[in-house]
C-alpha cells in the first residue's frame, strides 16, 4: 500500500528500523542529536540556515541507506514522499498460552458453616477490647495536686524558653553566613568556534538569560535545562528567552546558530563573547562550581 510520508517521518522510521536510538544514531552519522530531533520533526525553524539543513539531511540519509537526492529533491519542492507501506497482519494478534488462560469458576452455594471462623475471630477480638478497656478504667492513676501541676508548668516554660533560644541561634548565624558570601565569578577561556566559561561561588538557582538585537534571527539550544530539546529560535517577534539550569547539574552546553547581535547573562553577570570569531555554529560550555555551605560560612 502506497502511502505518502513527511520527510521526518521516513528519516525517523528507517532509523528506528535499524535499531538506532538517537544517541546511537548521532554516533553513526556525526549529526549533533539536536538536529536529528529537528529533522525528524521536520522543524527546519530549530536549525541554523537552508545550507546547514540540506547538509544534515544529506549526511543524514546517506548514513542511514536512504536515497539522499530524493530526500533533498522533496525539501525543495515543499513535497512529502511517497513509499510503500506493508501491513503486518501480526500488528493486532494477542496469543494466550494454556497456562495463562482463565477459566470462569462455578461459584459453590456458602453454608452457615463457611462463616463460623469469621464468628469465633469476632468473638475474640471483642472480648480482648472489653478486657483493656476494663483494665484500663481500673489502673487509671489519681489525678495530682496543686502543687504538682505549678512545678510541671514551671519546667515547661524553662524548657520552651531555652528551645526559642537555641532556636534563634541558626538563624543569627545564616544571616551573617550569607551575608559574608562571596560574589559569583566567570573565567573565559577557549575561542574560534568554541568557548568554556567556568562559573564560581554560585548557588541554585542559576538563571541564563539571552537576548537579541532588533533585525537579528538566532537559533539557541542548552543542555541540562528547561529549554526543549528541539531549541528556540529567538527574532524581532521573540527576541529573549530566560533559562534555567538543572539543578545540581555541573554544565550545560549551549549551542548558537550565530553570536552576532547577541548578548547572554548569568543570574545578571554578562559572558564575554568576542573570543567567538565564527559565523557559523558555535558552542559555549558552561562550567560550573557552586557555592558550598563551607564556604559561605567563612
Amino acid at each position: 500500500m502506497l502511502t505518502i510520508k513527511t520527510i521526518g517521518q521516513v528519516l525517523k522510521e528507517k532509523r528506528t528500523s535499524l535499531g538506532l536510538d538517537l544517541s546511537e544514531a548521532e554516533q553513526l552519522t556525526q549529526v549533533q542529536k539536536l538536529y536529528i530531533v529537528a529533522l525528524e520533526t521536520d522543524d527546519y525553524k530549530a536549525l541554523p540556515g537552508d545550507f546547514y539543513i540540506k547538509a544534515y539531511l544529506k549526511q543524514y540519509a546517506e548514513k542511514l541507506g536512504l536515497n539522499a537526492d530524493r530526500i533533498i529533491q522533496a525539501y525543495d519542492e515543499g513535497k512529502g514522499i511517497t513509499v510503500e507501506d506493508k501491513e503486518d497482519i501480526l500488528e493486532n494478534y494477542h496469543f494466550v498460552k494454556p497456562s495463562e488462560r482463565v477459566e470462569p469458576e462455578e461459584e459453590v452455594p456458602k453454608t452457615w458453616r463457611h462463616y463460623v471462623p469469621i464468628i469465633s475471630l469476632s468473638a475474640a477480638a471483642l472480648l480482648i477490647v472489653v478486657g483493656v478497656f476494663a483494665a484500663v478504667i481500673m489502673n487509671k492513676p489519681e489525678t495530682p495536686d496543686l502543687i504538682t501541676n505549678d512545678y510541671s508548668y514551671s519546667k515547661s516554660e524553662v524548657s520552651t524558653s531555652k528551645s526559642s533560644t537555641s532556636s534563634t541561634k541558626p538563624s543569627e548565624s545564616s544571616t551573617k553566613a550569607s551575608s559574608s558570601a562571596p560574589e559569583p565569578t566567570i573565567v573565559i577561556s577557549g575561542s574560534s568556534s568554541a568557548m568554556i566559561a567556568t562559573i564560581s561561588n554560585i548557588s541554585d538557582p542559576i538563571k541564563v538569560d539571552f537576548s537579541v538585537a532588533a533585525g537579528r534571527t538566532i537559533w539557541v539550544g542548552m543542555t541540562n535545562s528547561n529549554v526543549p530539546a528541539t531549541g528556540q529560535t529567538l527574532s524581532d517577534g521573540a527576541n529573549s528567552l530566560s533559562a534555567l539550569v538543572t539543578t545540581g547539574a555541573e554544565n550545560s552546553v549551549i549551542t548558537l546558530g550565530s553570536v552576532e547581535g547577541l548578548t547572554i547573562t548569568v543570574n545578571g553577570k554578562a559572558l564575554d563573547l568576542s573570543s567567538l570569531t565564527t559565523t557559523g555554529p558555535n558552542k559555549i560550555t558552561l562550567q560550573i562550581n557552586r557555592t558550598t555551605s563551607n564556604s559561605a560560612a567563612q
